[in-house]
């Protein structure tokens, strides 16, 4: 979650970071852009927030600017840690013009306080505007909730956008939840050179989850043909 530079308004601003049932997604997406657009009512200035610079302007700014919103609602929810109100400042850009940034730190901060059900709604809405770390995340809370379809679907969204991590995840979805090593492997292999060398894979695979080398010959053929990898491992696995 990092505060914006509005290029427009040259406002100058300094980065924060933040580490961090199923449905059909074209269905979800077809809803949600229907959806009427009102504009919410500006929140009220405090004074705790002149305890951080920009924030004047910001505020001045946020009549119309969805960015300067935005950046209000980041310090709340990364400096002042008042939640609630970090939300209602990133509902208000949002409704200035829908962005997927505001929508994403929503669903960050109901994932993180365990409201699952919110987190969905608004991660489903922030995917559908093209912010697709939001299927990792999606795919996450899923697997912690048990519902392993829907986990291995947005997964396989995220995977389709490169991104390694939802490909580890799906395969350890396939070896501790769904116990098919075959597909657990086929994962796996084709996290080869995003990060992770083929021996480090290899090793893994044999030694941690005691893996035999036949259904990780059988899991490398599987990656070679599998839909939505967006790399697959070519080269030769040298298994003893």
């Amino acid at each position: 979650m990092q505060i914006k530079n509005n290029i427009l308004k040259i406002v100058l601003v300094s980065l924060l970071a933040l580490s961090f049932s199923s449905c059909d997604d074209n269905e979800s997406s077809s809803t949600i852009n229907s959806e009427k657009k009102v504009r919410l009512p500006k929140p009220e200035w405090e004074d705790r927030l002149t305890n951080y610079k920009d924030t004047g302007k910001w505020f001045q700014l946020a009549d119309d600017d969805e960015i300067a919103a935005y950046n209000i609602g980041v310090i709340y929810s990364e400096k002042i840690k008042d939640y609630n109100k970090a939300i209602e400042w990133y509902l208000y850009s949002d409704s200035i013009n829908s962005n997927g940034d505001n929508l994403f730190n929503i669903g960050l901060i109901y994932n993180e306080s365990k409201k699952y059900e919110k987190a969905i709604f608004y991660y489903k809405k922030s995917f559908s505007l093209g912010i697709y770390k939001s299927a990792l995340n999606l795919g996450n809370i899923y697997q912690d909730l048990k519902d392993y379809s829907s986990a291995e679907l947005w997964y396989k969204k995220a995977i389709e956008r490169e991104n390694a991590i939802a490909l580890k995840n799906i395969g350890l979805l396939y070896h501790n939840d769904l116990k098919n090593d075959l597909y657990a492997s086929a994962y796996y292999i084709a996290l080869i050179g995003t990060g992770y060398t083929k021996g480090e894979i290899i090793t893994f695979l044999k030694k941690e989850w005691k893996i035999p080398n036949e259904t990780i010959k059988k899991g490398y053929e599987l990656q070679l043909k599998m839909e939505g990898l967006p790399k697959r491992y070519t080269g030769d696995l040298n298994l003893e």
